[in-house]
């Protein structure tokens, strides 16, 4: 049973060999210096959920959604299948949770139930899965749904920042799993073959020794990729590429563009080759400024489609283009110190209307970049 204070042992340690080498450097994007601003220590990773805590960025919860997302989700699965889905205790302590027949129920989840009712008729309920690789899979809620019905082998990669949530988040739901974490592979710098086949759930940041015998059957990136600079985009598609196999499935849902990280990140530029077959392209469940890709590996004359529908992601993707605005970490960060200062000194009204002032400011102020 791995202990709270031992897994912030392990991100500190994995922290300090990760920023501290060089090849890592441009990993966190301008979009993730909002780490920088955190304290992982017990109280806030037990309370990682929370408002401004340390999920903040990774997680898609919302304190006042429509709840007929809930009743369109029903209506394409069942009550059932979404009840089975939903969490039993509030790992995290998310405070915009509603709980629902002894369960608990937030917008991230729905989401990730959502997909994953896609995937499980696509693929899970067609071919066998026997491991995933989850690449920037923020605190594990979408990794739990094919651990908890299928009991898959997950593969997590993502910042130290990020892994220490999903350590803590899927040891509080699965327990007697075996986890391979960076202290295991400290010992020897290498993730072998006989480890990867030893362990259940194996959470690494990027950049991690690998066996070249290990393949995936399933790859999963899911609005991350758009918060990534692109040379990291690159390395990931040709790790995605080293390490599948003939039949291997890449989901990828992000943004159509996403600035953040300070030019835009557009999903229709990412950098497949051209061995993948397309096999469900569409605009995401309730997020259409969002694109659902789905396909599979293949090496068969004229099968490889990928090219052509990156294109057509294109067209669609332009409505979008240039129509939000994505602030930088420390921007947001100073606006709440600004914000705080002056709601002391001047009340929330006046409050209101300088804030509207500083948006504007902002504003003209990132335009110009």
């Amino acid at each position: 049973m791995l202990e709270d204070l031992d897994l912030i042992k392990v991100y500190e340690d994995a922290s300090e060999s990760f920023y501290n080498n060089i090849e890592n450097r441009g990993q966190k994007s301008r979009h993730w210096l909002r780490y920088d601003f955190r304290k992982y220590n017990l109280e806030n990773l037990k309370n990682f959920r929370a408002s401004g805590k340390l999920s903040e960025g990774l997680d898609d919860k919302q304190k006042n959604f429509s709840f007929s997302i809930f009743a369109d989700i029903v209506r394409e699965t069942s009550e059932n299948y979404l009840i089975n889905n939903l969490p039993k205790k509030n790992v995290g302590n998310c405070d915009s949770i509603i709980e629902y027949k002894n369960t608990y129920l937030d917008y991230n989840k729905l989401i990730h139930i959502y997909w994953f009712w896609i995937i499980e008729k696509e693929v899970l309920k067609k071919d066998k899965v026997s491991n995933i690789c989850e690449i920037g899979g923020g605190f594990g809620s979408f990794s739990e749904l094919f651990l908890k019905n299928y009991n898959n082998k997950i593969f997590l990669i993502d910042l130290p920042e990020a892994n220490l949530l999903s350590a803590y988040y899927l040891k509080e739901f699965f327990p007697n799993k075996n986890f391979f974490l960076f202290s295991e592979y400290q010992k020897t710098n290498f993730l072998s073959y006989d480890n990867f086949i030893a362990n259940d759930i194996i959470i690494l940041p990027p950049n991690c020794k690998i066996d070249k015998k290990i393949k995936f059957d399933f790859f999963i990136n899911t609005r991350s990729m758009m918060e990534m600079n692109f040379d990291v985009i690159k390395k990931y598609f040709d790790f995605i590429h080293e390490y599948s196999h003939d039949s291997t499935y890449f989901l990828n849902i992000n943004r159509y563009e996403k600035t953040s990280v300070g030019y835009p990140i557009r999903i229709s530029e990412y950098p497949y080759d051209n061995n993948w077959k397309v096999l469900i392209s569409k605009p995401s469940f309730n997020q259409r400024w969002i694109h659902f890709l789905l396909t599979k590996r293949t090496f068969e004359k004229n099968e490889g489609d990928i090219l052509k529908e990156l294109e057509n992601i294109k067209k669609i993707g332009k409505e979008f283009y240039g129509s939000y605005i994505d602030y930088s970490p420390k921007f947001i960060f100073i606006k709440r110190i600004i914000k705080k200062i002056l709601k002391l000194f001047y009340g929330i009204k006046i409050l209101n209307k300088i804030g509207q002032i500083l948006l504007k400011i902002g504003t003209k102020l990132k335009n110009l970049d």
